[in-house]
């Protein structure tokens, strides 16, 4: 029981209907907070301009049973597209690491795109959820939450900048070699030899 937990996941869309859908984000947040069920937020069942980071900090002010996170990547109307390191996944990221809630939030990928090598896909959007977490823990805390509670915002802003240009990419591969995973000018090669040597055979 300690293992498993129940989660309920809302819908923005459905098959023929466009305004209203029976599982809706209203509808199964509130019944989420008012039974005590773990909220699961998927990123590719909301509207293409909206942020579930956004939501975030909303939701775990009052939701006492942690939150599943369905991380994928939508197009348009069509959801579960591969990861990749978008604005919207280091959104995610940071607002979880800032909350100080990541320990008690559960993230799985979830998305399928059969016009790629499945492998490919499966590792870059692995990696890529990585790199957003990465980059959200990188990140100065401390001091950020310092200046905003100073009132020192031009600080804050100058800082917040400032990390957009930092060698992250150097701290990724050190990451990696350390665990033991290819470094990113590895990934292709790779992949492809997995997919001459073993998927190949398998026709």
């Amino acid at each position: 029981e300690s293992e498993v937990r129940d989660a309920v996941e809302s819908k923005l869309f459905g098959i023929g209907s466009e305004a209203y859908v029976v599982g809706s984000h209203e509808f199964y947040l509130g019944y989420a907070l008012t039974r005590g069920t773990m909220l699961c937020i998927d990123m590719g069942h909301f509207h293409p301009t909206e942020l579930i980071a956004d939501k975030i900090s909303s939701i775990l002010l009052f939701n006492g049973k942690g939150l599943l996170l369905h991380v994928s990547r939508n197009l348009r109307w069509d959801s579960d597209h591969v990861v990749i390191l978008s604005d919207d996944i280091r959104f995610l990221f940071e607002e979880l690491v800032r909350s100080g809630k990541l320990a008690e939030t559960a993230i799985g990928l979830d998305f399928f795109d059969a016009s790629m090598n499945r492998l490919g896909a499966w590792v870059v959007g692995a990696r890529s959820a990585l790199k957003g977490l990465l980059l959200a823990l990188l990140q100065p805390h401390g001091t950020l939450v310092s200046y905003e509670e100073k009132g020192r915002f031009f600080q804050r802003l100058a800082l917040l900048e400032r990390l957009k240009t930092l060698p992250f990419g150097a701290v990724w591969d050190t990451y990696c070699a350390r665990a033991g995973a290819p470094t990113e000018d590895r990934i292709i090669p790779e992949v492809e030899g997995y997919e001459r040597d073993v998927q190949f055979r398998r026709r």
